[in-house]
């Protein structure tokens, strides 16, 4: 039986903390909450939202507002406001869409209480402003800056910014800035007037030197720009790319801007389905479940509305089909689908579900013990009745068209069906968003194949001389050009050892050995660094092999047995003076690894819960010892693989006072520890981020994720991977 339904439901929770809860249940509850720490979490935060919401009946006159408003600007608030009132839903739906919209802004108050701070801007940020506040597309707006300490012994300034339009994707991954021009200095102040392009809704910017070596990105929140329509109301799609840019940044201002699009937009079922699931995300599930009986009602409202028109609008149809599959409302679902597949056929989402019928269909495969889909005889009908369905769709030029070819690349690849793997690689390959094309991947998957190994190979030229140049139109408003320039390295570092192996594959020994030692001079790969020693051993220049080889040695996270294997290659004469090259090596190392380390403070209280219910904050679970800390969910393939490697690592790294710190996602449960067991990782520490913390403060909005926090709890590696883990822990252990 799940752990999770010996508490008390979501309901029985709400109605306790709104103090309705009659009778031997409510003992029943009291009873419980004495002893389970998660439950009175909840009903704590249920409390501050009830009494919130009675708050929000009491509307302020419109000089309190003004009055807010004022101070909240003087206090540094950027926030771009609504002149206007939101529009008002037809009059069958407005009555829940009101209780709903209030209901809304006490779930972002809550937010604001659990928030995880941004340090303080103070010097280090200087302040940008915006004439008009709250432009339309197309306007001419007067940018002034007044410089922080660092940027104000220059005469003149760059303005850079990142252009957002309606069709545009979530996250900033492929996305281009701009130079917008040279601000002048005015006074104290830097000015430059700046004309909107028409098809811009939503924008963000940053001020650096003219040598791009200084950036001031408001402490890498950047500054934005909100446009609006003539009443001064925002944008729909203004509000949704900003959504959409603040994925992957801030997880907070992710939701409040779900909350403000379905407060300023409540016709819009659409909005009012993102909203919940943003709510999953940041709030987390026990305090999502107390919220969902207003968000029911809100789509009796919609259904009540909508329900029987037979003409509607796409984006409504889809937005109810999104609405009920985000309630789980199956006869509900069971309406909306079949008119949303009616209206957009050539919709991704669409297509990707009869993809997944397709794969269903004409691939055959089984689960193995640990519950991966392994493959045992794919129909090449797969490929051929999908083919015309593509054909139809891949006109449309939809942002999304990207994830369908994947999934078709990854079918093709594990079946190995080189025709069709040569199509949708290139189709995937021009469609990725991603500065490089996916061309790591893809040289992964193309490279074994002689017939493909050209195009492979052309792709990552292409690839790694794009990085080379380092166009500026890829560099991030956050990044100085310094800054860039490693991060293009770090990238281009697994493509050119790709090539260069290849390249010796094809026979060029000479051209793959130097292509070789570049990839190895971007950073420390063992990898690389192995296949440099053997082409150098090949070649008999025995020095400069061992050189490299020493440096595969010092690794820590290679294995006994790799090491053993590479001791013996030591030539009898030379194994006086291995150790020194090995100890030379380790040295380097842990320098070539403490370059890249960028040191942050983390601020909040960070409460994790334990298996047994008790609250413990990250710094008394670290301790003063270098910690590395994983975000993982049981339903992620990729974060159920490497939990064994984890454990092991984990082990490894007690005996050097460090440790692992496993968050999950989920309330603890017979399940997961049955997951825990199946991939044989039953000792590693996990921990339940029920309140959200962790994932504000660490902004980790994927799984795995890690970060290393050196001895004082400072973060000092972000976003890093299992491979790297060792050395960046043993480059903090002292």
């Amino acid at each position: 039986m799940r752990i999770l339904a010996r508490h008390p439901d979501a309901e029985s929770l709400r109605q306790y903390a709104e103090r309705t809860l009659d009778g031997d249940e409510r003992l029943v509850t009291a009873n419980h909450l004495q002893r389970c720490t998660e439950c009175r979490e909840t009903v704590k935060v249920l409390r501050e939202l009830s009494d919130l919401e009675g708050e929000a009946h009491e509307s302020p006159t419109r000089d309190d507002i003004l009055d807010r408003v004022l101070a909240e600007r003087a206090g540094g608030a950027r926030t771009i406001l609504p002149t206007a009132e939101p529009a008002r839903l037809p009059v069958r739906l407005s009555r829940v869409a009101i209780a709903a919209g209030i209901g809304v802004v006490a779930i972002t108050t809550v937010v604001s209480l659990f928030s995880i701070r941004n340090v303080s801007a103070g010097s280090r940020t200087g302040s940008l402003s915006f004439d008009p506040a709250a432009p339309q597309p197309g306007q001419v707006v007067r940018v002034t800056y007044e410089p922080n300490g660092a940027l104000s012994v220059y005469d003149s300034l760059v303005l850079r910014a990142r252009f957002r339009r309606p069709g545009d994707d979530d996250y900033n991954e492929g996305l281009t800035q701009s130079r917008v021009g040279v601000m002048r200095r005015s006074g104290g102040e830097f000015k430059l007037d700046v004309r909107l392009p028409d098809s811009v809704v939503f924008a963000v910017f940053a001020v650096e030197s003219p040598a791009g070596d200084v950036v001031d990105d408001n402490d890498q929140q950047l500054w934005e720009i909100v446009t609006t329509d003539d009443t001064g109301k925002p944008l729909y799609d203004a509000l949704l790319q900003k959504r959409r840019d603040m994925m992957g940044r801030n997880w907070e201002e992710t939701l409040r801007t779900a909350r403000r699009l379905a407060a300023l937009y409540p016709d819009d079922p659409d909005a009012a389905a993102a909203l919940l699931a943003y709510e999953r995300w940041v709030l987390g599930d026990r305090i999502a479940d107390s919220l969902l009986p207003g968000h029911r009602k809100r789509f009796a409202a919609f259904q009540a509305g909508y329900g029987e028109q037979r003409e509607l609008p796409t984006r409504v149809i889809a937005g109810m089909a999104h609405f009920a599959g985000q309630l789980d409302d199956s006869a509900a679902s069971h309406v909306w689908r079949p008119r949303f597949e009616a209206a957009a056929p050539n919709d991704p989402e669409v297509i990707l579900g009869k993809e997944n019928k397709l794969r269903e269909q004409y691939i055959k495969g089984q689960k193995d013990a640990r519950g991966f889909f392994q493959i045992r005889e794919t129909n090449p009908a797969y490929f051929q009745k999908f083919e015309p369905v593509w054909q139809r769709v891949e006109p449309t030029h939809d942002r999304r068209l990207w994830m369908i070819a994947q999934n078709v690349v990854n079918q093709a690849s594990m079946a190995k069906d080189t025709a069709w793997l040569r199509v949708w690689a290139g189709r995937f390959h021009r469609l990725y968003p991603g500065v490089t094309g996916g061309a790591s991947w893809m040289g992964r998957e193309l490279l074994p194949y002689p017939t493909l190994r050209d195009t492979a190979m052309t792709w990552l030229r292409d690839a790694a001389r794009l990085l080379a140049e380092g166009p500026d139109a890829y560099r991030p408003l956050t990044a100085t050009i310094a800054e860039q320039q490693d991060a293009n390295r770090g990238m281009a570092q697994p493509i050119l050892a790709e090539l260069g192996n290849a390249l010796i594959e094809n026979g060029n020994r000479a051209g793959g050995l130097d292509t070789l030692r570049l990839a190895a001079s971007y950073g420390w790969n063992p990898d690389v660094l192995r296949s440099v020693a053997r082409a150098l051993m090949a070649r008999g220049d025995t020095a400069a092999a061992l050189q490299s080889y020493a440096r595969v040695v010092a690794d820590p996270g290679i294995s006994i047995a790799l090491k053993d294997s590479i001791n013996a290659l030591v030539p009898r004469a030379e194994r006086g003076k291995w150790p020194r090259l090995v100890q030379d090596a380790t040295q380097e190392m842990r320098q070539s690894v403490l370059q890249r380390a960028t040191p942050r403070s983390l601020s909040g209280s960070l409460r994790l819960m334990t298996k047994s219910g008790e609250v413990r904050r990250l710094t008394e679970i670290a301790n003063g010892r270098v910690t590395v800390v994983m975000f993982w969910t049981p339903y992620c393939g990729f974060s159920l693989e490497p939990l064994h490697d984890l454990d092991v690592l984990n082990q490894q790294f007690a005996s050097k006072g460090a440790q692992i710190v496993s968050i999950v996602d989920q309330p603890f449960s017979n399940e997961l520890e049955q997951t825990m067991r199946v991939f044989k990782a039953g000792d590693l520490p996990v921990f339940y981020d029920f309140r959200k913390d962790a994932q504000r403060a660490f902004a980790s909005f994927a799984t795995p994720n890690y970060f290393v926090l050196d001895s004082s709890g400072r973060l000092m590696f972000e976003h890093s991977s299992l491979a790297a883990l060792p050395r960046q822990v043993a480059a903090l252990v002292p």
